[in-house]
């Protein structure tokens, strides 16, 4: 279990905010550091204490939710972003997922969940909760029977491997570490990817993961 983790909360609502902390903090190994009701707090919050999750609301007064993701990643690439939303539209869902976030979980949820949230992408992996993974699954159901005759283009091991590596959450440089290229390859062997499997995004890629079982849901 990965010890001290500093949490940033960020929601409009005061209530939720106070439910999250006290969810949180009767965990030894968690703590929060900081609570945001905008996404400008949010970002100026995650700059000033540098936590390692930021847990948030995407639909935010002021600065919105995914460009707070956006920002506070390009300053802070190994934070982890777990979304915790009451909007967990498909639309919205990929924006985040392309944004980087880490995790998007329903407020409809259990509060349980979170904490699981919390430590899997502390682990290095994308955390999606069952309803939003069904969702993906029953869009790319309803894709495949428009087209049932579209061929699946073939994957080497190589290209399996980044995949698999891309869809657990991932950043370029754990990648080419883990492949042994540099980071500059790893964006490169992205794009073809992206490419030859007509994913126009990196949650595409992380769909089509999922569906073909390159990595468990």
């Amino acid at each position: 279990m990965i010890m001290d983790v500093k949490i940033l909360l960020a929601d409009a609502h005061p209530i939720l905010l106070l439910g999250l902390r006290q969810t949180i903090t009767q965990q030894p190994h968690l703590s929060v550091v900081g609570e945001a009701s905008t996404g400008d707090l949010a970002l100026a919050l995650a700059l000033e204490l540098r936590p390692d999750v930021v847990v948030m609301e995407v639909c935010l007064p002021g600065m919105n939710g995914i460009e707070a993701i956006r920002r506070i990643l390009c300053a802070l690439p190994a934070t982890k972003i777990v979304i915790f939303s009451g909007e967990a539209s498909h639309t919205l869902v990929d924006k985040a997922l392309q944004a980087r976030a880490s995790g998007y979980l329903s407020k409809g949820g259990r509060t349980d969940e979170l904490i699981r949230a919390i430590e899997s992408v502390m682990e290095g992996k994308v955390y999606l909760s069952p309803e939003i993974n069904l969702d993906i699954l029953e869009h790319y159901q309803k894709s495949c029977l428009e087209d049932p005759l579209r061929p699946k283009p073939p994957l080497s091991e190589r290209e399996r491997r980044l995949l698999r590596l891309i869809a657990e959450g991932r950043r370029s440089r754990e990648i080419a570490g883990d492949m042994a290229i540099c980071a500059r390859s790893v964006d490169a062997c992205r794009s073809r990817l992206m490419k030859k499997l007509s994913c126009a995004s990196l949650a595409a890629l992380v769909r089509y993961s999922v569906r073909e079982r390159i990595v468990d849901p």
